[in-house]
């Protein structure tokens, strides 16, 4: 609503919703509190006086049962009481329904009786007109999660408000009513934004948490993770071989300074990992995103060190398991973090470990990471002088291999319910192949029965088809690839089926591209590893058949 477009009628609706508040508020105080504590009385909650009347002096009548509307603004009435009865509380508000906004009358607390009444007539509380009669002052503020900043935006006098009938509306009282309106605005705009702007961040980050893309040079990698975090905040860094834990979370070093005779002092200098944890605590509603380009050309678990452990991600995406910080570290973060920020690592922190009531207080001696910060990286397993990966840093990433070719039509013979329902038979299954047809393969290399996460094995998206479709990928990114490129990567033709399209060479995106779920060789083993399905039309079946009709040509010659 613009304000030329105001009406008097508006203005005479607001100008009766102060009157009555002034006129209640007295009323409430000198007869020592009626109905209900805290809420507009009703006349079930047997009001000392006629509510109706006296709401209908005001042609206010809705407010006994409902918010009142006043062009885009909904207001109601808090008559608060925190001794007990109505009007002892120095927040009595008028509320702007949708925002924190209210208009306060801040009086001294007053004990009164719950048994109290006044033979003076409602009338008699409409004292616009006298500046020394309480309340004097009508204040515009805002409700917080800590209290009430009960005149952050200023106040009004009753007397410049020209609340008494027979006076025109004054300027101060327009002045109130567009301030309101501005308020009203910007606070519903601001939350529009804030819920477009979580529900893009909902939809759009579905990729997983802690991220790899690998492939050959040229397939895209960094341009897919480029499309993937390109509107959301994010710092880069390439892994080399001489990059440290001290680089990539920070460490002490020397740094210029006025207060020293050498222009030299030592202090903490924070990496791309600190400087994305803090962006990411002190804007919880937006994805930050850590970009490591080549990964793996640095030694992955010295550079990570300790903030490894924190890569298990719980079901909301937050670390499973906190580490402690370093004292330079812990120092740095307490003079950093801003006081939300530090709550909401605390949050993170006591959520992993106690209850809040048993909590001690917080100091930044413990790091997790929350659900909003995420890593993806790129990495070349083929390349030259690169590091190897451990299985334990490996099992806590997602990986999604880039072909050479588009990878159309890659794992779309594959049923994620069915490989999710029996994932425990299909490991065990893959265990025993490992086993026999492995050269030598140790036991810590077979997979173990949380190899797969319960997050990933039962996925919490309501859409079970989309469910399904990821679990495939789990499947295809932590097991075929581990296999591939980890325990069976000296053996691969014991353990894999080698495509009749491959010309006798094994590579991952024909295994991938061959996935399937109606074999019980899913299509990629060299051994059955999954149940038979129920109606199996494979080429398993297909292949028996010469066998079959040669066993019955023998008989038929006998």
């Amino acid at each position: 609503m613009e304000h030329s477009t105001v009406t008097d009628a508006e203005y005479e609706q607001f100008k009766n919703l102060l009157r009555f508040f002034y006129a209640q508020y007295r009323y409430n105080r000198t007869a020592g509190g009626v109905g209900k504590v805290g809420l507009l009385p009703h006349l079930e909650d047997n009001c000392l006086y006629d509510l109706d009347r006296h709401l209908s002096q005001f042609n206010l009548g809705e407010l006994h049962y409902q918010p009142l509307q006043i062009g885009q603004m909904r207001f109601s009435i808090k008559f608060s009481g925190n001794a007990g009865y109505m009007g002892s509380d120095p927040n009595t508000f008028i509320s702007l329904l949708g925002t924190p906004i209210g208009l306060y009358l801040h009086q001294p607390a007053l004990q009164g009786s719950g048994t109290a009444t006044t033979n003076q007539h409602f009338g008699d509380f409409f004292t616009w007109d006298d500046p020394n009669v309480e309340p004097t002052t009508l204040y515009l503020g805002e409700r917080t999660d800590s209290g009430t900043d009960y005149k952050k935006y200023g106040s009004y006098q009753f007397t410049s408000l020209g609340l008494n009938q027979t006076n025109s509306t004054t300027e101060a009282f327009k002045q109130l009513f567009t301030q309101l309106q501005d308020l009203n605005t910007q606070m519903k705009n601001a939350r529009q934004t804030q819920q477009v702007h979580q529900e893009q961040n909902e939809a759009d980050i579905s990729r997983p948490h802690n991220w790899i893309l690998f492939g050959a040079p040229g397939t895209g990698k960094s341009y897919v993770i480029d499309q993937a975090a390109k509107q959301y905040p994010r710092c880069r860094v390439t892994f080399h071989p001489d990059y440290t834990y001290a680089q990539f979370v920070g460490g002490y070093k020397p740094v210029p300074s006025q207060q020293t005779a050498s222009g030299i002092t030592y202090g903490f200098v924070p990496g791309p990992f600190v400087n994305t944890l803090i962006e990411s605590l002190e804007n919880p509603n937006t994805p930050h995103i850590l970009i490591i380009e080549e990964i793996n050309r640095a030694d992955p678990a010295a550079v990570f060190g300790d903030v490894f452990q924190l890569l298990d991600r719980n079901d909301e995406g937050s670390s499973e398991y906190s580490v402690r910080a370093s004292q330079e570290l812990k120092d740095y973060l307490q003079g950093k973090l801003s006081a939300n920020a530090q709550k909401t690592l605390r949050a993170l922190i006591v959520d992993l470990e106690q209850s809040e009531a048993d909590a001690p207080d917080y100091d930044c001696s413990e790091i997790a990471i929350p659900n909003n910060m995420y890593i993806w990286a790129s990495m070349n397993s083929a390349d030259q002088g690169v590091f190897p990966m451990d299985t334990a840093f490996k099992r806590r990433w997602t990986f999604q291999y880039l072909p050479i070719d588009s990878d159309n039509g890659m794992l779309q013979s594959a049923d994620g319910a069915f490989l999710s329902e029996h994932w425990d038979e299909i490991r065990t299954n893959i265990n025993k192949l490992l086993k026999s047809q492995g050269r030598d393969i140790p036991e810590d290399k077979l997979l173990g029965p949380y190899f797969l996460s319960s997050r990933e094995l039962h996925n919490d998206d309501e859409d079970a088809e989309q469910n399904a479709q990821n679990f495939v990928h789990v499947f295809a990114s932590k097991v075929i690839m581990y296999l591939f490129e980890d325990a069976a990567r000296y053996c691969r033709t014991q353990i894999f089926r080698i495509p009749d399209e491959s010309q006798g060479q094994l590579y991952l995106s024909d295994l991938l591209r061959n996935l399937n779920t109606d074999r019980p060789d899913l299509g990629v083993f060299a051994a059955p590893v999954a149940p038979m399905p129920a109606n199996p039309e494979n080429t398993d079946a297909e292949e028996s058949t010469p066998d079959d009709s040669k066993e019955s040509t023998e008989e038929s010659a006998e």
